[in-house]
């Protein structure tokens, strides 16, 4: 895998062989290439898109008021196919900071969420509003994707999911004639990819600055990701010890061969990450989520898993 990085407002650019080591308040952005194997993968893309509003705003039920935006944040406008959120808000302060919700629908100085935060986090916030990354956006024409044969799968919160293909250029539905590209891929999750041949998937965009919370919900697929795009992730390094349910609620990962061979199954005693026997892993013994892939997580009750900023 090939990542390349560089600062928006300094123009430099590195070559980066190990996780991130700074702290920084710019944006940065940079390109990876990711090689997939013949096979299915579980794959989450963990670039940004840019923001379209960065600041304060208070915070009443599933209203946001007191921001300034321009055009329609809400849902996709088809009358001809299934129509799905362009925009989510994030929360950037307090302690529900690194929760995300879809925008239903805006004004030039408010906007509607679908759903409703907690009511802890109400009141003044900083939050940040972004474009969704898309199934478009993953899946392009010089990806080597098979048309008409492969597929990518994307997982609702309810335990289904639909599939997507490729044809004449684009993502579509089943009907391998109707473009689905504005399926989103929310950050921090990821989609299935069964193909026959190599991929070389290319994604870019702002790379987070701060940790991520993630909904997980019981009877879902919860693809998970890393949020990191340069390095792989030690089940160690997240929160899991403390966020799934004791001998319960577990985690499986598998590698990136395209076979789908079992990594490790991994669940929690209270405090740690440990292995199927329960016993707590080591930092020479934990297994770890690839860059770009995804963790399963298996979760009892709906619950956040936090992914922790790939900047340090």
């Amino acid at each position: 895998m090939k990542f390349v990085i560089f600062n928006a407002f300094a123009a430099v650019v590195c070559l980066l062989n190990s996780s991130f080591a700074q702290t920084v308040s710019t944006p940065i952005v940079g390109f990876a290439k990711e090689q997939l194997p013949a096979g299915q993968h579980f794959f989450s893309p963990s670039f940004l898109k840019a923001p379209v509003y960065s600041g304060t705003a208070t915070l009443s039920g599933n209203v946001v008021s007191g921001i300034s935006v321009s055009g329609g944040l809400g849902l996709t406008p088809f009358t001809d196919r299934a129509n799905f959120p362009t925009h989510y808000l994030e929360i950037t302060s307090g302690s529900y900071a690194g929760t995300y919700y879809d925008i239903s629908s805006n004004t030039a100085t408010s906007v509607v969420l679908a759903e409703t935060p907690n009511v802890a986090a109400a009141g003044s916030v900083s939050v940040v509003i972004r474009p969704h990354v898309t199934l478009g956006d993953v899946i392009t024409a010089d990806s080597g994707i098979g048309e008409y044969s492969d597929s990518i799968s994307v997982y609702d919160n309810s335990g289904s999911f639909s599939s997507y293909y490729f044809a004449e250029g684009v993502v579509t539905g089943d009907d391998f004639a109707t473009s689905m590209a504005h399926v989103p891929v929310p950050q921090g999750k990821g989609v299935g990819i069964n193909t026959g041949s190599n991929l070389q998937v290319t994604t870019t965009g702002q790379v987070r600055q701060a940790p991520l919370r993630v909904a997980a919900y019981p009877g879902a697929v919860n693809v998970i990701g890393s949020a990191n795009p340069s390095s792989s992730t030690k089940l160690i390094d997240l929160s899991l010890g403390q966020e799934l349910s004791a001998y319960s609620e577990s985690v499986t990962i598998y590698d990136t061969s395209g076979n789908l061979n079992l990594v490790a199954i991994a669940y929690s005693d209270g405090s740690s990450p440990t292995d199927d026997n329960f016993n707590p892993y080591s930092s020479s013994t934990s297994p770890s989520v690839a860059t770009k892939g995804a963790m399963l997580v298996n979760v009892d009750s709906a619950k956040y898993i936090t992914l922790p900023s790939p900047v340090q």
